[in-house]
């Protein structure tokens, strides 16, 4: 069975597709040639069939011309010639043989289907015409074999005029009905064309299985190539690699269809390279609202509490170490917006890592710099596509980045769960602030928003002044 299973799971591929269609559409071809092969080979038979009885009946009918002799007629010998020349050519049928004068009375039969001289009443129409035109003949042209022949159902009549050197004595007519020769080897001629026949036909088996996987496994291996080259493009192209291009120079359907994958390859190239220019200028506006919002705000800050602490030195020693001690700590929280606004730069962020564990390290890295206790609880193990876990991770820099920076909150609690479905929940025990004046929030939540709906995912946000705060999102994992 696994040695079947094997072989027939050959079958699948392609190439043997069409080595199996090829062969096949030989044999139905080889099939229907031999069909007319062997009905031409019948018609062929049966049409010299009757040409062999024709040509019996006209030597029968110049042999017994000696029974014509003169006015007088052996009818004894004639009856009797009648009666012995089917059994001496070896011929066999059901019908009649007679002989008619040149007035068209009967004058002998054999066969016993006749009675009296009603043979003429008995004869198709066409049959009498045969019979006035054989008596009609020149003597001389008639001592020739002269026959014919008229076929009408499953019977078939042979006139021959019965003839010596000076006058026409009459006419052979022959009746025959299931005729068959057995003699002259024709009887045995049958069998032998029948298994002619069948070894032929095993013949064309065996020649239109050689044909055809020879003719299939050519043809096929060329195709197959030329689609095994777009299949090793298509998997480059998956991986992001829009510089491979496929080389096929023919300009068949499937040299047309390798002309727009490329189109494609290219324009997908530069649709990337757009994205990149967008999320690039995007990252920058980003950073540089962070840093006009923060540390543009704490650095004027600092410079104000400084030339505050200058003008006190010499007048006011404790006021003017007071400054200097608030300007110390507020270059201590720029240095500290300065290190998570590099973190969320790095591009290594996830490199190697899956979601739950990249966001657990970065948890751990930001309640220390924040101050702010976090709790980060996971459930499942399934792994998320890269698109998602890279829209999960920026997602949740960025609300945590928001607790940091307007909350208020000393306690963050967040949630992921990963399974067919990935939600992620971070709830705060901040201020809050009025769900309905979200818009005056800046473009931070914004930009959450659009990232997960960029994925069809759904982002949910609930707050109370006083509250505290709670940002979800959620997306089907897919294969796209």
């Amino acid at each position: 069975m696994i040695v079947l299973s094997q072989f027939f799971r050959r079958f699948r591929r392609l190439q043997w597709k069409l080595t199996l269609y090829y062969i096949l559409t030989t044999i139905i071809v080889m099939l229907l040639l031999e069909m007319i092969v062997v009905l031409g080979f019948y018609g062929f038979i049966n049409y010299n069939t009757n040409r062999m009885l024709a040509s019996q009946v006209g030597t029968v009918a110049q042999n017994i011309s000696t029974s014509f002799s003169g006015p007088f007629i052996n009818r004894d010998k004639l009856h009797q010639a009648l009666n012995d020349w089917p059994l001496e050519m070896g011929t066999e049928f059901q019908g009649y043989s007679a002989v008619v004068d040149p007035d068209g009375q009967l004058i002998s039969e054999a066969g016993g289907q006749i009675r009296g001289d009603k043979l003429g009443l008995e004869l198709p129409v066409e049959v009498r015409e045969h019979i006035r035109t054989a008596l009609a003949l020149d003597p001389s042209a008639a001592e020739m074999i002269t026959t014919y022949t008229y076929k009408e159902k499953s019977a078939i009549y042979i006139v021959a005029p019965i003839a010596n050197k000076r006058a026409i004595r009459g006419a052979m007519v022959v009746k025959a009905e299931h005729l068959r020769f057995s003699t002259q080897n024709f009887h045995d001629f049958m069998p032998k064309a029948f298994q002619f026949f069948g070894i032929s036909l095993l013949g064309f088996f065996i020649g239109a299985a050689i044909v055809g996987l020879v003719f299939g496994i050519i043809t096929s291996r060329i195709l197959v190539r030329r689609t095994q080259r777009i299949l090793n493009a298509a998997i480059r192209w998956s991986q992001g690699d829009f510089t491979t291009r496929i080389s096929d120079p023919s300009d068949d359907e499937l040299g047309q269809l390798v002309n727009r994958l490329n189109q494609m390859a290219n324009q997908l190239k530069q649709l990337l390279r757009t994205r990149q220019d967008l999320a690039t200028m995007e990252e920058r506006n980003r950073l540089a609202r962070e840093l006009h919002d923060s540390i543009k705000q704490q650095i004027f800050a600092v410079s104000i509490w400084i030339n505050t602490g200058k003008t006190l030195i010499g007048h006011d020693e404790d006021s003017a170490r007071s400054h200097l001690a608030e300007a110390e700590k507020l270059i201590s929280d720029t240095q500290r917006e300065l290190n998570a606004l590099i973190r969320e730069l790095r591009p290594v962020a996830m490199e190697g890592k899956s979601l739950s564990r990249a966001l657990e390290d970065y948890v751990d890295a930001w309640q220390r710099q924040s101050g702010i206790l976090a709790d980060l609880k996971i459930h499942g193990e399934q792994l998320a596509s890269p698109a998602i876990e890279d829209a999960f991770f920026r997602i949740a820099q960025e609300a945590l980045s928001n607790v940091a920076r307007h909350s208020q909150a000393t306690t963050v609690n967040l949630r992921l769960e990963c399974g067919d479905r990935v939600m992620l929940s971070i709830r705060d025990n901040g201020c809050g602030f009025d769900i309905r004046d979200l818009a005056r929030h800046g473009i931070g939540i914004a930009s959450m928003r659009e990232r997960i709906q960029d994925l069809g995912g759904d982002m949910d946000i609930r707050s109370e002044i006083g509250s505290g705060t709670t940002v979800t999102i959620s997306c089907i994992q897919t294969e796209g």
